[in-house]
């Protein structure tokens, strides 16, 4: 391209367009012109961050390699305030923090990094005006990062939310295939005995100790495997040696429900021999039928507690700033990490009874707890002591979060808050839960602050009260 060319479509770039002839003519000796076909590599991820580049035609589309599909995606196109983008003067990038490839055609002037001295000097104005890009490039970029982070979080809850949803799912599909059996059972029974033509008598005994039984709201004394198998055994043996059918399977049933001997012996002595099976029968099959039902319903709670957790820790349907129960918010994210937490880690709790609500938004707080409760799991390797506490201290709400872990090396704790700083693994890690917990809280014009030492990470949250 001409001079004459190159420096007309500068000025179709806006922050340069109103600058006089010759310092256009000036910059577009100290770049160099580059042109790229649609899918061909303009920056990679990783190389050192030393130009500026303006785009004069066409348009590249950034992305992080390593994450994909929830990669940051920033697109720099002509014409539009991205067509200014690499490295800008007073800018601490140091490399690319993604791969760039030309979405079409793409025409632009890479000016080296070396130049920045003498471009500031020659034309102060447009240093303010790239100033003014970068400081609209950091704001998008960050709101790009918390969304991004917020949809890795999410990622990871899902994942522990299909598995904490899963297991009362299948234990209540396999209760209600067990409770239909039960009920077959119950009632081949019950036509048995109506064909026996048992007496009232006989049959009020047998609806005694089945009301008796089943009933019982008093939990049943916790046996050991030894002591259930001896007592599953017992009962076996008093069965089958009254040629009750299916005494194998009848006795766990019993036992279960707490059915002792003597319990079986007094049925026997009220019931006539030959209705003794299918009284028996009917026993195993009502104990059964209120057994599963009590685990259909268990199930169907469990899948409704953590219902309820999702909505409280998303905070559906409130209003960004509302009345906030810092408590329930900390709940809710303990039941949704639960299966990270029964692994191994014991959970304590201390929070004072009498805590005030404060005006927050509840999801950016849920947030927040979510980052903090994840790391201090990870930093333990999934087992040790969890302490989570919410208490007034002066006229702050305090809430902290403490783990029994090797501790942060100092080195590490000094860089723990800055974006994009991790120790985890390329993948696992963002490097932006610290960064933006931080702002989240200072947003709600409190800190975030850590202190550590081998045994105890501290993770302190503090959040004005009135």
């Amino acid at each position: 391209m001409s001079a004459a060319g190159l420096v007309a479509a500068l000025r179709r770039v806006s922050v340069l367009a109103d600058l006089p002839e010759e310092d256009l003519a000036w910059l577009a000796t100290q770049g160099q012109e580059a042109r790229y076909t649609q899918g061909e590599v303009v920056n990679r991820q990783g190389e050192p961050a030393d130009m500026m580049l303006i785009f004069l035609e066409g348009a590249a589309e950034a992305r992080r390699e390593e994450d994909g599909l929830l990669g940051t995606r920033y697109v720099a196109r002509a014409g539009e305030p991205s067509e200014v983008s690499g490295k800008l003067p007073y800018s601490r990038l140091t490399s690319f923090p993604s791969t760039s490839r030309a979405v079409e055609p793409t025409w632009l002037l890479r000016v080296p990094e070396r130049v920045f001295p003498e471009l500031l000097s020659r034309l102060p104005v447009l240093g303010q005006r790239l100033v003014a890009v970068m400081s609209d490039r950091i704001r998008d970029a960050s709101q790009g990062d918390s969304v991004r982070e917020r949809l890795l979080a999410l990622g990871r809850l899902s994942a522990g939310l299909a598995h904490e949803l899963n297991n009362p799912a299948a234990a209540g599909r396999r209760a209600a295939a067990g409770l239909r059996s039960a009920l077959h059972d119950l009632r081949s029974a019950g036509e048995e005995l109506h064909a026996l033509c048992l007496d009232p008598a006989a049959r009020g005994v047998l609806t005694a100790l089945e009301r008796r039984v089943a009933g019982d709201p008093r939990p049943h004394p916790t046996l050991s495997s030894l002591e259930r198998g001896d007592r599953e055994d017992e009962l076996a043996g008093w069965l089958d040696g009254r040629s009750v059918p299916g005494a194998w399977d009848l006795a766990p049933v019993l036992v279960e429900a707490g059915v002792e001997p003597g319990d079986l012996d007094a049925l026997a002595g009220r019931v006539p021999e030959i209705a003794l099976t299918a009284s028996v029968r009917h026993l195993g099959a009502t104990l059964a039928v209120d057994a599963l039902t009590r685990e259909v319903e268990d199930s169907a709670g469990r899948i409704s507690d953590l219902v309820g957790a999702i909505k409280e820790h998303t905070h559906q349907d409130r209003a960004p700033r509302a009345p906030t129960d810092v408590r329930r918010g900390l709940d809710s994210t303990l039941t949704l990490l639960g299966h990270k937490l029964r692994r191994g880690v014991r959970v304590e709790r201390e929070d004072d009874p009498d805590l005030p609500l404060i005006e927050a938004n509840a999801g950016e707080l849920n947030q927040v707890w979510t980052n903090l409760i994840d790391n201090a799991v990870d930093a333990m390797n999934g087992r040790g002591r969890l302490l989570v506490r919410a208490v007034r201290s002066g006229g702050s709400l305090l809430v902290e979060i403490v783990d029994d872990g090797p501790g942060i090396p100092e080195g590490v704790r000094a860089h723990i808050f800055e974006p994009f700083f991790t120790t985890k693994p390329v993948g696992v890690g963002s490097g932006l839960g610290l960064d933006i917990s931080r702002r989240i809280v200072r947003g709600h014009g409190g800190d975030l602050n850590v202190t550590s030492r081998p045994g105890e990470t501290r993770f302190q949250v503090r959040l004005p009260l009135g």
